[in-house]
């Protein structure tokens, strides 16, 4: 490569790191005034410094600032804005952006109802390791909303979510392996993540489908499901 066109793609780099920088610091401090975090809070203040961030390709800013249109923080409520930043703070990679612009598709908010795009944003949320997003998804492939249902896909995200700490997915992923639903029926795991459910403070659903399931269960498997769940922590298992 010529030193002249090294010379110039070092500068591009330069540049584009600098850019980043900038919208990550003014993010940080657009979010320390919404906050009030160690400055006199000033929503205005934040606002404005979160859509300069945002208007400089910072994709955490501008999926807060999808976050504050959608809310009426520091500006009114506009729902088309709301979606139109979350679209690109999404298309640069956000798992949370996405899967808030794919339950504005499902819900027909900012955006016109759409359930097979709700369900491509929420596909991307979950692949790019969103739990919210991944619960959300399994629900979609098991209700068949947006997509063929599929209870093995359902099972697999809702797996992927239970295994981050998500207590709704260990809830439904505890069922689909007391029932076998797309997966191979498995007491003691039903009861590993039912326990789970229970220990994150899901509800009372939980507390009963626990309580029934262990009426049907062996002492064995009740003894390793309890251990199993003792052991447990968030990312231990895929």
């Amino acid at each position: 490569m010529k030193l002249a066109a090294l010379f110039s793609l070092l500068v591009l780099s330069i540049g584009v790191g600098t850019a980043q920088d900038d919208a990550r610091d003014q993010t940080k401090l657009g979010t320390d005034y919404l906050l009030g975090r160690g400055v006199e809070q000033d929503r205005d203040q934040g606002f404005k410094l979160i859509r300069g961030a945002a208007e400089k390709g910072g994709a955490e800013a501008q999926r807060i600032l999808g976050n504050l249109y959608e809310y009426g923080v520091g500006a009114p409520i506009n729902l088309k804005e709301s979606a139109k930043w979350r679209r690109k703070a999404a298309g640069q990679g956000d798992g949370k952006a996405a899967r808030a612009l794919g339950n504005m598709y499902l819900a027909g908010q900012g955006v016109s109802a759409d359930k097979s795009l709700a369900f491509l944003w929420m596909r991307r949320a979950a692949e790019q390791g969103d739990p919210e997003g991944q619960a959300a998804l399994g629900d979609m492939y098991g209700a068949g909303s947006g997509v063929t249902k599929n209870p093995e896909q359902a099972a697999k995200w809702h797996k992927q979510a239970a295994a981050q700490g998500h207590a709704g997915a260990q809830f439904t992923y505890g069922q689909a392996c007391a029932a076998g639903s797309g997966v191979d029926r498995n007491v003691t795991q039903a009861l590993k993540w039912l326990t789970l459910a229970v220990n994150a403070g899901y509800g009372s659903a939980a507390d009963d489908a626990l309580s029934a399931l262990k009426g049907k269960a062996t002492p064995g498997e009740i003894a390793e499901a309890a251990k199993l769940a003792e052991a447990w922590k968030p990312g231990t298992e895929k």
